[in-house]
């Protein structure tokens, strides 16, 4: 069982000024409206499709008599 403890008033030391931001942002359009992007550049075309390369050894036909 715990003892209850008389809470005391606030004795910490007040919080200190935040620090002053030595970099501060600027305005980032100081002239008004930001200048439009420029759009980008179309997108390249897709190559030709490359035909596919002939077997360069194809299978020899089937022999047209069954095997006995």
């Amino acid at each position: 069982m715990s003892i209850p403890v008389p809470k005391d008033p606030d004795t910490r030391p007040p919080m200190p000024e935040p620090f002053p931001n030595p970099h501060p942002n600027p305005d980032p359009w100081p002239d008004g409206e930001p200048t439009p992007t420029p759009p980008l550049p179309d997108p390249a075309p897709d190559p030709a499709p490359v035909p596919p390369t002939p077997d360069p050894d194809p299978a020899p036909p089937p022999s047209p008599e069954p095997y006995l």
